[in-house]
């Protein structure tokens, strides 16, 4: 197994267990617990997971700011993410103008309307989905100024803020970092101004989100529930919260459902 899905799938297991030993963590992933040791070592030094004596937990509080590197987020939720890439993508027709805010689950969105292999025109501030979405010449791809975000393929600033402000688009992908029935919160304010930036700039708003968002709260709140057109969420989601989220906004779809 590749490292960055191994420690994807170890910060799945805590989030979803709590404190786990390494033993079993190493049971689960069919690995040494030499390696997963290593893995949980790495995991506590950039902020997610606290160390304890044998084990490991999820760092509640770090857990609300951090953002993995890009090539460890891809791999986080990967089944559900495609899910939701495909349900949601199913949305997208032909010659329409869509924006793709950055993000690993708006890049499977774009990965699966690149399959559909139908025309219209893209713009992003993600310079992973515009590399993903150039190779169909039945796609103009438009790329936002701004600068890079450290450790992701994320454009953002004034500049980027500003170019979106010039768009007016049929349909929007918007990822959150969390998200509750209180509304939808990212990492900084850099990244809410964006977001705003993003949903005033086009017809419908779709969000794009894994089961793991919820129900959580970031620094900064950009946008109510009521204000997307439709939220897709993998179809894993507790049935609980995925109610107290359509009671919101009845617009709720589950990806995955049916065997999708």
């Amino acid at each position: 197994m590749l490292r960055a899905k191994r420690l994807a799938r170890v910060l799945e297991i805590l989030r979803a267990e709590g404190f786990v030993s390494l033993g079993d963590i190493a049971e689960k992933l069919d690995t040494s617990v030499s390696t997963v040791r290593r893995d949980v070592d790495h995991l506590a030094r950039i902020g997610p997971v606290i160390r304890t004596h044998g084990g490991a937990a999820l760092n509640p509080t770090e857990a609300l700011h951090f953002e993995p590197g890009s090539e460890i987020a891809s791999e986080i939720e990967a089944e559900a993410k495609a899910a939701i890439g495909r349900h949601a993508a199913m949305r997208i027709e032909a010659g329409q103008t869509v924006l793709f805010d950055s993000g690993t689950t708006t890049r499977e969105v774009a990965r699966a309307a690149l399959a559909r292999a139908i025309g219209f025109t893209a713009f992003t501030n993600d310079v992973a989905i515009a590399s993903l979405l150039s190779t169909s010449d039945r796609i103009a791809v438009h790329v936002f100024h701004g600068r890079m975000r450290p450790g992701s393929a994320t454009l953002l600033g004034a500049e980027t803020v500003a170019d979106i402000g010039r768009i007016h688009a049929d349909l929007l992908f918007i990822g959150t970092h969390a998200g509750s029935a209180e509304g939808l919160s990212d990492t900084s304010t850099d990244l809410a101004a964006l977001k705003r930036a993003f949903l005033a700039a086009a017809d419908r708003k779709i969000l794009v989100a894994d089961r793991t968002k919820f129900p959580k709260r970031s620094l900064c709140l950009f946008a109510g529930l009521q204000e997307l057109d439709a939220i897709v969420v993998d179809a894993g989601i507790d049935p609980a919260l995925a109610s107290e989220l359509a009671e919101r906004n009845p617009r709720l779809e589950l990806a995955g459902e049916g065997g999708e």
